[in-house]
């Protein structure tokens, strides 16, 4: 253990874990979070701060460039899939937010070429259902001169996650009935602002108070 985590975890069973004792004894047996927020592996990403949430309240899934499997697209990835099918199904989450963010390291590999990924053979794998999004970028790139390749890359790979989720017959079938809500973002480190897709405009707004 490095000297900075051993810092961390002493810090918090001193002082963060005695603010929210109370809190952590209600939650010792069972939980009830309200969101499935899927997020970047990326360490500068944090969901809890970004919706200032307690413990409890947000089921998380973390990977490179914030993926959903396409159920049209095999092999599967079970990790994910198996996190999103408790969410749903036992959990009973009430939304799911896709939360991209500025200067993906997995979209800029997505963008760039094979080349630069010839020593990373599992994640060049694992990239390769980016492409269609890839192509999407380069037809939209004209139209949205405002926004840099990257950025747009972290955008629509967001809004194609999104649409991997309405595959899902019992997520379609929640948000059908109005018990599911689903949500694209996107996250900038910098500003710390929030963009969110909305489906009508198919553009990214701050939102709405």
């Amino acid at each position: 253990m490095n000297s900075t985590t051993k810092k961390g975890l002493s810090y918090f069973k001193k002082n963060t874990y005695k603010e929210h004792e109370e809190l952590f004894h209600k939650l010792k047996d069972n939980q009830h979070p309200h969101t499935l927020f899927i997020a970047c592996s990326d360490s500068r990403v944090s969901p809890e701060l970004i919706t200032d949430s307690l413990p409890g309240e947000i089921f998380t899934i973390r990977n490179i460039a914030n993926t959903v499997p396409s159920l049209q697209q095999e092999p599967y990835d079970f990790t994910t899939l198996s996190s999103i099918e408790y969410a749903i199904q036992v959990l009973k989450v009430e939304q799911i937010i896709i939360c991209a963010h500025s200067n993906c390291g997995g979209c800029a590999a997505a963008l760039s070429t094979v080349e630069s990924l010839i020593d990373l053979p599992y994640t060049k794998e694992y990239l390769k259902p980016l492409a269609g999004v890839r192509e999407k970028v380069e037809e939209k790139q004209a139209r949205k001169e405002q926004l840099s390749k990257a950025t747009l890359m972290e955008q629509e790979n967001a809004v194609e996650q999104l649409n991997h989720l309405y595959e899902y017959p019992e997520i379609r079938e929640r948000v059908e009935r109005g018990e599911l809500t689903l949500e694209a973002w996107h996250y900038d480190i910098d500003s710390g602002t929030v963009l969110i897709y909305d489906e009508k405009s198919e553009e990214f707004h701050p939102p709405v108070d």
